[in-house]
């Protein structure tokens, strides 16, 4: 699902640059995301894309450059707390490490009511409800939501990460190798719960990742990058199947499972 207009666009980015002292993390990055649009960023360790997936959420500050997200200017210095919940609504994020995310003291189900209750004037009853339905959506059970991160498995864990994201209905959710630590099978397990999330709601994604048989699956273009700059981007399935660029193609040839291949798809 991709659009020509900037103006439908729930993310703009123009030129971002980010400096850390004289060390540049992302150098010139510009793209679009449309509303329902699956955006993966690739690329190995280094390569700035984490950099990149933290200033698209506030937890970095863009050096140069423009960033816009649902319409609405992403602007430097100090926000108020209302201001940081309306972006938050706008926008959350999921990381690779459900474990480290997690309280690790907090009860399952209270990690979603928490996300609940800061966003929406729900009843104590309603948000429990809230939190049950949100677990159930994301697999989990009633049983899950008394147990504490510790009793879980990283599969498990991860879709509690996922359940509280998605609490506060985001326009945007980015995924920074959200699947990577997971083994194979967990993976597909998480990559198909997000399709279907994604099949329910007009939510949009930025996949951030080194694994382009992750982003073969799950996004709809892909920006490459390397050392902090893009250097190849279009449809997913056509820069896999035909990368112009000797780097992308370096990627493409390191896929680390045995047989897979990207196959050109009918439009």
């Amino acid at each position: 699902m991709t659009t020509d207009s900037t103006d439908a666009a729930v993310v703009e980015a123009t030129g971002l640059r980010k400096e850390f002292g004289e060390a540049v993390a992302v150098d010139d990055v510009s793209f679009t995301l449309a509303p329902g649009e699956s955006l993966a960023v690739v690329g190995e360790s280094g390569s700035g894309k984490t950099t990149l997936a933290r200033m698209l959420v506030g937890l970095e500050i863009p050096t140069a450059g423009t960033l816009t997200v649902c319409g609405r200017p992403r602007t430097a210095g100090r926000v108020s707390s209302a201001e940081r919940r309306r972006r938050a609504r706008e926008i959350q994020i999921v990381f690779q490490d459900p474990y480290s995310s997690l309280d690790k003291l907090q009860r399952v189900g209270d990690v979603v009511e928490t996300s609940l209750d800061l966003h929406f004037p729900l009843t104590p009853a309603d948000r429990k409800r809230r939190a049950l339905e949100l677990l159930e959506a994301v697999g989990l059970s009633e049983r899950h939501a008394g147990m504490l991160p510790r009793q879980l498995s990283g599969g498990q864990r991860q879709r509690v990460a996922i359940a509280r994201a998605i609490a506060v209905e985001p326009r945007v959710l980015v995924l920074d190798e959200a699947v990577a630590a997971l083994d194979v099978s967990i993976q597909a397990q998480i990559l198909n719960l997000l399709a279907d999330i994604r099949d329910r709601q007009e939510i949009s994604y930025v996949f951030i990742s080194h694994d382009l048989a992750v982003v073969h699956q799950i996004s709809d273009t892909a920006v490459v990058m390397r050392g902090g700059r893009v250097v190849e981007q279009g449809p997913t399935r056509d820069l896999l199947a035909t990368p112009r660029e000797a780097y992308t193609r370096q990627l493409r040839a390191a896929v680390p499972r045995p047989g897979w291949k990207p196959q050109r798809r009918p439009a």
